[in-house]
């Protein structure tokens, strides 16, 4: 299955530039990849091509909000390489097309065609489940609120990001766990009080949680005000390995107490092998962690910690149940989607 990956330039998520899976490896796509590792896996995954275009021919609200910001814009373009029109990628060669929003003129083709909204307070996502927009064969709603099954096209369907713990782990460097554990940010801002932005408060709660919990506890903070969207000048090139390196040396990840997502941060931490506690609340959640390392709420996570760091032989079940999970859910499961999709639309061409 060839799939290439498309983005608008002034989108911060994924490569800032067009290259080709030929011409690259795992660890290489960090050199061109400032911000969070959110289709990284999928990308290894797959063994996607990317490309980085100039012409949308739509606006998400999430866009817009950047849009709004020249200076953001500006940092965006000046770093931004190897931009190219969407009349200049060869749609024909591909078996499925994935856009970061629904942003094409989708042209009549054998090709699939399916989107991302990239977040989902985006009035494209709530109009995207009722129908997919313009021309496309499919919404890929990352929530999981669509429907699970794929009866035709076109139709949104639940479709998660995709996970590969093969291309996490073969470019870590982390030989050995330490008795840590990795937080949510947030968890902390739940924890802080700070309404989802990071401050002073959400370092606070992490330090009141390690009193808690007795195990040193590690985050990334995130919201930086001196870098909105995750856009500076210079780009933190590589800053997505640094963060999976961090992740790879804890043992233990909590993701409990977050007010919105689909709670995907848990499923970086399963590829890089750690035991994940999370909450029934969250889609990614329930699909992927253990049943004896699901909260229903932050009074539960005291609990959930002891019983796991007591018994080495339930961190084992957790780890072998997080890795069926992982593949079948976030790869396998996915996949047969696609295939399924791609031979419906070459159906519906022969009609």
């Amino acid at each position: 299955m060839r799939v290439a990956l498309v983005k608008q330039v002034l989108d911060v998520f994924g490569p800032w530039s067009s290259v080709h899976w030929n011409n690259t490896d795992p660890k290489q796509l960090f050199d061109i990849w400032p911000g969070k590792a959110t289709y990284w896996e999928m990308t290894c995954l797959l063994k996607a091509d990317w490309y980085v275009i100039i012409d949308p021919q739509r606006a998400s609200d999430y866009i817009k909000t950047i849009r709004e910001r020249p200076e953001l814009a500006e940092v965006i373009s000046k770093h931004a390489k190897n931009v190219i029109r969407s009349s200049d990628i060869p749609f024909e060669e591909y078996d499925v097309v994935i856009t970061l929003d629904p942003f094409l003129e989708v042209p009549r083709t054998k090709t699939l065609f399916a989107y991302y909204v990239q977040e989902h307070w985006d009035r494209f996502y709530a109009l995207s489940l009722h129908r997919p927009i313009g021309n496309y064969d499919l919404f890929l709603a990352h929530m999981l609120d669509a429907d699970p099954e794929l009866n035709g096209l076109p139709q949104a369907v639940s479709f998660p990001y995709l996970y590969s713990s093969e291309a996490a782990r073969s470019v870590l460097s982390v030989i050995e766990k330490e008795e840590a554990v990795w937080a949510d940010w947030r968890t902390l801002t739940t924890l802080g009080r700070c309404e989802q932005h990071w401050d002073t408060a959400a370092e606070a709660a992490a330090k009141r949680l390690e009193d808690v919990l007795h195990l040193p506890v590690r985050y990334k903070g995130s919201f930086d005000k001196t870098k909105p969207l995750g856009i500076a000048d210079p780009p933190n090139w590589g800053d997505a390995l640094h963060y999976l390196e961090a992740l790879a040396r804890c043992k233990y990840y909590i993701g409990v107490g977050r007010e919105s997502g689909a709670g995907q941060g848990l499923c970086d931490a399963a590829s890089v092998g750690c035991i994940c506690i999370g909450s029934v609340s969250r889609p990614y959640h329930w699909l992927l962690c253990h049943p004896d390392c699901l909260c229903s709420d932050l009074f539960d996570l005291p609990k959930v910690v002891r019983r796991v760091v007591s018994s080495t032989d339930l961190q084992q079940e957790v780890l072998t149940w997080q890795e069926e999970a992982l593949h079948r859910y976030f790869a396998e499961r996915p996949l047969q989607l696609l295939q399924k999709a791609i031979a419906l639309k070459r159906q519906s061409l022969l009609r």
